[in-house]
């Protein structure tokens, strides 16, 4: 999602640090901000600056180009109040940024008080309150049925722990791991990410233990976490993502694909299946099931049944064994069964009785014949070829599309995607 002049943020603790910069920062890309903070005077402060500097750079506007909203994070009402009177305003909500942070000054196995000034207002700021802007931002991202980013301001402390302040390490570690369960939002054109920064010369950053800070390089560069936030905003591959930056390392982001191979499992309707590759090796079957066309009709359930068939070894040297595991359905499926894209009259047409229904799915490779070199068993791959619609199907290796992961998304860029990028190509 690129950033446009007239799109619109609401930046919670934008009265100061990273919610300040960012808060500037999206204003100098033309974007109305709502500055939402605790603090009348910081939060004023940086709402004038920002309709100055809007004013100079995009010139005049009928509606301000900063809004300053007094509002306590940890207060539920307050803080949908804080939403609506963002849309109410501007029309819709484009980017979230979750900032506020409370530090407790005390380590919490010494805090002898009920929590409420220390260890619990810290896990409602900084866990609760980004959980519920997440949550408001959504349903009004949803409810305007156009794509939106949410940026969760997490810490180095969710990544690794802080033993000088185990209640800010826990929440941000929760912010962390909500923020990564989150992805599926993308199908909802929502995505939502977090960004874990070391130290920043902020008023927070400065209550970290200097020799700490030297360790780890010193403080980061405001311009790095700025950069790093609108990189998780603009960058659509990113949903659930966590990025984080260090002096040491630069932009990084956690965990690795090697590390997440070690934990990751993917669901089923009817089970949870630990896997190499998200699946673990994939047994072959004596006999499948698949759809099979065995009348020419524009009726897929009159065209189709279910056929079990055994399957045929060994393979030709050339082949794969694929196991699909989700397959596109298509309006043209109606036109192969009622034999439209065969050529000659109907009597030629049905000569190709019977044939194999579907032609776009992604899956786990199962096996290969012993020339096949470029593909592993375990593999996730794409497929464009007929046959599609059953349990497993054999295909000549050299046509199978390697792909990150067997995901449902990604037939949606076989078939469709790819008429939609040649009818772009071809409007230019």
């Amino acid at each position: 999602m690129k950033l446009e002049p007239g799109m619109s943020a609401l930046v919670t603790g934008g009265g100061s640090g990273i919610g300040k910069a960012l808060c500037i920062a999206l204003a100098h890309k033309g974007l109305f901000v709502t500055v939402v903070d605790f603090s009348e005077e910081h939060g004023g402060q940086v709402a004038s600056l920002v309709q100055k500097g809007s004013s100079q750079i995009h010139g005049d506007s009928k509606v301000p180009y900063a809004m300053f909203i007094k509002c306590d994070v940890t207060d539920a009402d307050a803080l949908a109040a804080a939403f609506g009177k963002h849309v109410n305003l501007y029309g819709g909500l484009d980017v979230c940024i979750n900032c506020a942070g409370f530090v407790n000054k005390s380590l919490v196995y010494d805090d002898t008080s009920n929590g409420t000034k220390t260890w619990r207002r810290a896990v409602n700021v900084n866990l609760v309150a980004v959980i519920d802007g997440t949550r408001i931002a959504t349903q009004m991202m949803r409810a305007q049925k156009k794509p939106g980013a949410i940026i969760n301001i997490g810490s180095v402390a969710g990544l690794y722990p802080m033993h000088y302040e185990p209640i800010y390490s826990g929440t941000k570690g929760g912010v962390i791991m909500f923020t990564r369960s989150l992805a599926p939002l993308k199908r909802h054109g929502i995505r939502v990410n977090v960004i874990c920064p070391e130290f920043v010369q902020t008023n927070m950053g400065e209550q970290v233990n200097r020799v700490l800070v030297d360790a780890l390089g010193g403080f980061l560069k405001m311009e790095d976490v700025i950069n790093g936030a609108f990189e998780l905003i603009e960058d659509e591959s990113k949903a659930g993502a966590c990025l984080w930056i260090s002096k040491r390392r630069g932009m990084v982001y956690w965990p690795t694909s090697e590390e997440e191979k070690k934990y990751l499992v993917y669901a089923t309707k009817s089970k949870m299946t630990v896997t190499k590759n998200r699946f673990p090796s994939i047994q072959t079957p004596e006999f499948f099931e698949k759809i099979t066309v065995h009348t020419l009709s524009h009726n897929f359930r009159n065209a189709t049944r279910i056929d079990r068939v055994r399957l045929r070894l060994p393979m030709e040297p050339h082949s794969a064994l694929v196991k699909i595991i989700y397959a596109g359905v298509n309006a043209s499926d109606v036109n192969f069964t009622s034999g439209r894209y065969f050529s000659g009259n109907a009597k030629e047409a049905s000569a190709h009785l019977p044939f194999d229904a579907g032609f776009e799915a992604v899956g786990i490779v199962a096996s290969v014949g012993d020339s096949v070199r470029h593909i592993k068993v375990g593999t996730a791959v794409a497929l464009m070829t007929f046959g599609g619609y059953a349990e497993f199907t054999v295909v000549p290796a050299k046509h199978l599309l390697l792909v990150p992961r067997s995901d449902p998304e990604v037939v949606a860029m076989l078939t469709s995607g790819l008429t939609a990028s040649i009818s772009l190509e071809k409007v230019k």
